[in-house]
């Protein structure tokens, strides 16, 4: 791990993203404190995460009661399915 003032870093980030690329953790300060940290990251830090509200989690467990064995092959597949049939914003289902 090194460390740069956040002037050192503006003049040299094109480097330090160089170092960082190839591993090393770079700790960038400010008035003698670390502010922030620069390293390098992959694929699988970039992947976003999809979040289920409680109805939708109440269908799934409604679902898998009746089909247990099935399952899906990633988050988006099962929005997609949580979706399908649900009531959009702004309208409202006919009873």
């Amino acid at each position: 791990m090194i460390t740069f003032s956040v002037s050192d870093t503006r003049r040299r980030l094109g480097e330090l993203i160089d170092l960082a690329h190839k591993g090393e953790e770079i700790v960038i300060i400010k008035d003698s404190k670390p502010v922030a940290m620069l390293s390098a990251i992959g694929p699988e830090d970039l992947e976003l995460t999809t979040r289920i509200d409680d109805r939708q989690a109440a269908k799934i467990h409604r679902w898998l009661d009746r089909e247990p064995m099935v399952t899906f092959p990633d988050a988006s597949t099962a929005i997609r399915f949580l979706e399908k049939d649900s009531p959009r914003k702004g309208t409202r289902k006919r009873r």
